[in-house]
């Protein structure tokens, strides 16, 4: 009698169990979507306070607490602060955000704009070598830079600008080295110390570029003249340079050079 009757009681309280979680169940489905409304309130909230709805358009969409940006912005930095604005709210954010410039620029004026950023970089120095190439607005950087965080801070500075609408950042870091850094140290004092080029020294931005790489050296820049060239050739193979690449243009011969060019070659700076 006594099994029978807990039977019973196991059978009561698993239809009481049952009949509660049909009560329940509703009120959690309709919970999420109330959570997700509230997220995508917070993250609009975010886009407004950082001013990004004035610079596009952009429209939020969460379901189950994952994030879709969608629609455009101006700039690819817009673009960029528009995601992580948005993960400061939830870690599931999907960007499709695309950039549409509010001015369409040409490549070749794109490309000057990019140049002068990146020279106007105050870090970027006479062991810092960068090439830029733009074809329809998608800027593309090569070369290397002396330390990491400078790859970030010129990619961030050309992400600012208007008529850019995606940056392909292949920059190298050059290794570090103790020979490395000895090799840089007696280049430049050689190469600026030099009577032909001393003047160049004091030049905000020193024309001639020395990149040291694991011992192998790579001038790049502007000279005035082909006997330059071949001095600073003949310079960086006087010194403990496993190997000398002279990449130095000459400044008359670039002249020549847009008419021949596509619009998407790259050029040093």
């Amino acid at each position: 009698m006594t099994s029978l009757d807990s039977r019973d009681v196991i059978r009561t309280g698993g239809a009481a169990l049952f009949a509660a979680l049909l009560f329940i169940t509703p009120a959690v489905a309709g919970a999420a979507p109330a959570d997700d409304a509230a997220l995508r309130a917070r993250i609009e909230a975010r886009l407004q306070k950082a001013h990004l709805l004035e610079r596009g358009n952009v429209e939020v969409e969460v379901q189950g607490g994952a994030a879709v940006l969608s629609g455009f912005t101006t700039t690819v930095d817009a673009q960029r602060a528009a995601e992580k604005a948005a993960r400061k709210e939830t870690k599931t954010v999907e960007n499709r955000l695309r950039v549409v410039p509010a001015e369409k620029k040409t490549d070749a004026d794109l490309q000057k704009a990019v140049a002068n950023t990146i020279l106007g970089d105050v870090y970027y120095g006479v062991f810092d070598s960068v090439g830029v190439g733009v074809d329809d607005g998608v800027v593309t950087l090569v070369g290397s830079v002396r330390q990491p965080w400078r790859k970030d801070t010129l990619d961030a500075r050309v992400a600012q600008l208007e008529g850019v609408r995606e940056i392909k950042n292949e920059i190298r870091v050059q290794p570090t080295s103790l020979f490395d850094d000895r090799l840089r140290a007696q280049l430049y004092r050689r190469i600026y110390g030099n009577e032909m080029f001393v003047r160049y020294a004091n030049f905000v931005n020193p024309p001639i570029r020395i990149v040291v790489e694991n011992g192998k050296v790579t001038l790049t820049g502007i000279v005035n003249s082909n006997v330059e060239r071949v001095v600073l050739g003949s310079i960086a193979n006087g010194t403990l340079a496993f190997s000398v690449d002279n990449q130095v243009q000459i400044e008359s011969e670039i002249r020549k050079e847009p008419a021949s060019k596509s619009k998407s070659g790259t050029i040093d700076i």
